[in-house]
């Protein structure tokens, strides 16, 4: 069980001083069981590629895309205004994670109502929650080819299933004040390729991403954005993340960029140190399953 505030009773989990959420000060034991849960979260694999223990689950999503108002209401319980407006928005949307058996049971319910509706095997989601990062790349008469781990790639548009895009929030949390800051830190984004034979999207951050040149002329989202645009004609896009409400956690160490190549030049005492906070792993869970839902739609 995570240690707990004495005065409010919430949670600890930032090891610090003071409660995050009242002030108060924090018993020398509180901040010793914090240290030890961030540092085993720190260690523990991302989220998105971890399938949790336990019986299998999916995910139901549905297509509304001019699906018929007065049945999703009815099919969810829902108000029509709300119905009519998630009609409105139209597209895959995630209804609920759950077990198997219970997921297959409500898809099939649903399905009876009249709705498009697909369960998605978590396992099989969280495997395209695995990006291969693309460290970058250049543009020749034969088409784009791409650096990556695993070797050069020239990527041709038959061989793509979806790109999804999207902007990433990044924030501060100040440790001393227990406030978000948001003025020193830029937003990122981020594009991933969904491919036909591998489940694992490329993943390209434009303010990462190696172009092979001394110095840009213009900027480097634009410039891969045109990239991305002219390898993957033809396929669909999707950029519906930047609607959904950023969920933020602790940001993971940089792998590239400049303060990857800073290392640990400049350290600073822990406890003068800002948090960094974004929803990259939002994006990449939201990517996995809006491609799967895509590939299963498509067979």
């Amino acid at each position: 069980m995570a240690a707990s505030c004495p005065s409010c009773g919430r949670p600890v989990a930032v090891a610090r001083p003071q409660c995050v959420y009242c002030g108060a000060a924090l018993p020398a034991s509180a901040v010793e069981e914090a240290a030890g849960q961030a540092a085993q979260a720190a260690a523990a694999p991302s989220l998105a590629a971890t399938v949790p223990e336990g019986p299998p689950r999916a995910l139901v999503v549905l297509d509304l895309e001019g699906a018929d108002a007065q049945a999703l209401a009815a099919g969810l319980g829902v108000s029509s205004f709300e119905a009519s407006q998630r009609v409105r928005r139209g597209g895959w949307q995630l209804h609920r994670i759950a077990l198997v058996e219970e997921a297959a049971r409500e898809s099939d319910r649903l399905g009876r109502a009249g709705l498009r509706v697909l369960a998605l095997p978590e396992a099989e989601v969280r495997a395209a929650a695995r990006p291969l990062p693309v460290a970058g790349g250049f543009w020749a008469g034969d088409g784009l080819t791409l650096r990556t781990g695993a070797g050069p790639l020239q990527p041709r548009a038959d061989g793509f299933l979806l790109v999804v895009r999207g902007p990433i929030t990044r924030e501060y949390l100040a440790p001393r004040t227990r406030k978000v800051r948001t003025a020193t830190l830029d937003h990122g984004y981020r594009f991933h390729l969904h491919r036909t034979d591998d489940p694992r999207p490329l993943e390209l951050d434009p303010a990462a991403f190696d172009f092979g040149v001394p110095s840009l002329t213009e900027s480097s989202l634009l410039l891969l954005s045109a990239w991305v645009e002219e390898a993957a004609a033809g396929v669909p896009v999707d950029d519906r993340f930047r609607r959904e409400a950023p969920v933020l956690q602790p940001a993971g160490p940089e792998t590239a960029g400049i303060a990857a190549a800073l290392g640990g030049a400049g350290e600073r005492r822990k406890e003068d140190e800002a948090q960094v906070l974004d929803n990259l792993e939002q994006f990449r869970f939201y990517s996995a399953w809006r491609a799967c839902a895509h590939r299963r739609s498509a067979r």
